[in-house]
């Protein structure tokens, strides 16, 4: 399965209109063309004019038939024009297309907070960090109460990357178990031992999400 994961960077101001338009609307011309759907989220912590979400196609092919479909829908330009009639909604907007890995579990959100985290590995180390996960970091994630829901290489685009979601009761339940994680001596010696050449990532990004009022459950 191909997972395409879009962030919307919102004009000022515009974000309850983009939530409203996706409740309203936009679901439902998904639903039509036969776009599965992972969740939407905006940022617990961070940005606060953000719409994150994830889709689901059957691959590239897939999913350049039904979004073209989509953009096709008189339906959808007419809901458009009629949101977009005081100016535009979304600023800009990044996405990326991305296949699970070989270790990750089928995603299934069960947590009230997630957390998407995406590594840049160091050049030549992306394949050291995927053992470290499917190797170690994934059960001392289980261990420490941290929900392991999915873990993505990109299909398109950055080859050395890892991102990842992550899963927790609440903010106070996050800062616990990463507290707890980070402080076990397995971890700390895995992380010693794969480091020995070096750091494994170059660069990591994280957000703290949580699914919006529209989003599956």
């Amino acid at each position: 399965m191909l997972y395409e994961l879009r962030i919307y960077n919102v004009v000022p101001g515009r974000l309850p209109a983009i939530n409203d338009r996706f409740a309203t609307h936009t679901l439902g011309f998904f639903k039509k063309h036969g776009i599965g759907v992972m969740g939407f989220w905006t940022d617990e912590i961070g940005v606060s004019n953000r719409l994150c979400y994830i889709l689901t196609f059957d691959s590239l092919a897939d999913r350049e038939t039904k979004w073209t479909a989509f953009q096709a829908d008189t339906g959808w330009h007419q809901v458009r024009a009629q949101t977009e009639a005081s100016g535009p909604i979304v600023d800009h907007v990044i996405n990326s297309f991305m296949r699970l890995t070989p270790y990750s579990p089928q995603p299934h959100i069960r947590s009230n907070v997630q957390e998407l985290r995406i590594y840049d590995a160091v050049p030549g180390k992306i394949q050291a960090v995927h053992n470290r996960f499917a190797n170690h970091t994934i059960g001392l994630f289980n261990k420490h109460g941290i929900d392991n829901i999915a873990y993505w290489s990109d299909e398109v685009g950055t080859s050395n990357r890892l991102t990842y979601l992550l899963g927790y009761p609440d903010l106070g339940a996050r800062e616990k178990s990463w507290t707890a994680f980070m402080a076990d001596p397995t971890w700390q010696q895995a992380r010693a031992e794969s480091e020995k050449d070096g750091a494994l990532v170059r660069l990591s990004r994280h957000y703290i999400w949580r699914r919006t009022a529209y989003s599956p459950r």
